[in-house]
């Protein structure tokens, strides 16, 4: 079974069609300084609703065949206003059964313990519906909130991905993160 939605104590996680293109170009461009500073850069494109609709519309047939799942996240008390995302991707069928989390919250929103909340959420779903057995997560040493949200939620540092990603021009570093789900 597909979970379209799914539900905390705190959050609505849904995956979305390309109608919500504009909500996520505007929750993408409030945050644009924040997220650069952990990720690749986007081609100029990425920022328009266009190109957010071609991404909404293959990640969304992408999720209905398990192929790769990013859940938006909402406030169950404001469920129309995105203020994050975990996703699941490179997922790799037996004999790995694994997949790389990602995930991203809105400035606002940061330190409320939502980004936990969510990735547990779908560490539960990963093992549930995608029969997935280990998640990895890359981190930069830096982003202590963002490793503090991995260790809460039970992922082990495994070790340093040297010059794993570049970030605005400069090859940076990783931690590895792993979880086994049994």
């Amino acid at each position: 079974m597909m979970y379209k939605e799914l539900y905390t104590d705190r959050l609505i996680l849904r995956l979305l069609n390309k109608k919500w293109a504009e909500q996520v170009l505007d929750f993408l461009k409030e945050n644009r300084d924040d997220f650069s500073k952990y990720e690749a850069e986007k081609p100029s494109a990425y920022f328009t609703k266009f190109y957010q609709e071609y991404i909404l519309q293959n990640e969304y047939e992408a999720s209905m065949k398990k192929g790769y799942l990013r859940y938006y996240i909402f406030e169950k008390n404001e469920p129309d206003s995105i203020i994050g995302t975990v996703s699941v991707g490179q997922i790799k069928g037996s004999p790995y059964c694994s997949g790389i989390l990602g995930y991203k919250m809105a400035v606002r929103k940061k330190n409320l313990g939502y980004a936990t909340e969510a990735v547990n959420t779908i560490c539960q779903v990963a093992y549930e519906y995608l029969g997935l057995h280990r998640l990895e997560a890359f981190v930069q040493e830096e982003n202590y909130a963002s490793v503090r949200v991995l260790e809460k939620c039970g992922f082990l540092k495994e070790g340093l991905c040297r010059k794993n990603l570049c970030v605005n021009g400069v090859w940076t570093d990783h931690l590895l993160y792993g979880k086994v789900m049994e």
